[in-house]
């Protein structure tokens, strides 16, 4: 591809990696993890794809990496894993809470590349996160029209989930190439 695309990921049990990985060998391009970026080389890329997993609705590390792109937002494409069913209640979920201020996002596309979990590997935070999480959909508090979703999800947290697919690299390649057309 004659026009450059860098993929951006924050990953923290490999799920997000293993998708950036995919992406970037698929584009030929640049790949780098969030905390080694160079912010100042945005600017000369066509496509910055940003990656990273959910922790409830957030995107982690978005938070910092959107306040440094504004000048990127119209070539942005960000994909998130995690373990939830993907919907348009969460998807909308997701928006909301990420892109609520700041930079206009509204051109800005996401997509959903399902993760893997396992249980043994979470400590601290996240470890509590997922309890509470566990107890929570348990109690029946969540829509009760997603109860077959929640049942998912407790045995999931139980006892993990292995979801990653290279098939879901595919709507984001489809994104960035057409990002590329466009600019060409």
């Amino acid at each position: 591809m004659s026009k450059k695309a860098i993929v951006i990921y924050n990953s923290k049990r490999g799920s997000t990696k293993q998708y950036a990985g995919w992406i970037a060998g698929e584009l030929g391009c640049t790949l780098v993890s969030l905390e080694n970026l160079d912010y100042g080389s945005l600017g000369q890329f066509d496509v910055v794809i940003f990656g990273s997993w959910l922790r409830g609705s957030g995107i982690v590390g978005f938070d910092k990496f959107r306040k440094q792109i504004a000048d990127c937002a119209d070539k942005l494409i960000i994909f998130v894993t995690g373990i939830s069913e993907y919907n348009p209640q969460n998807y909308q979920q997701i928006c909301e809470i990420n892109f609520k201020d700041g930079i206009n996002m509204q051109n800005t596309l996401l997509y959903f590349c399902p993760g893997r979990y396992v249980p043994s590997e979470v400590k601290g935070l996240d470890k509590f996160l997922m309890a509470i999480s566990k107890k929570v959909l348990i109690s029946g508090a969540t829509d009760s029209s997603s109860s077959a979703a929640a049942s998912t999800m407790v045995d999931a947290i139980e006892n993990g989930v292995e979801n990653v697919d290279r098939r879901y690299t595919e709507q984001v390649l489809r994104a960035a190439r057409k990002k590329i057309k466009d600019e060409s």
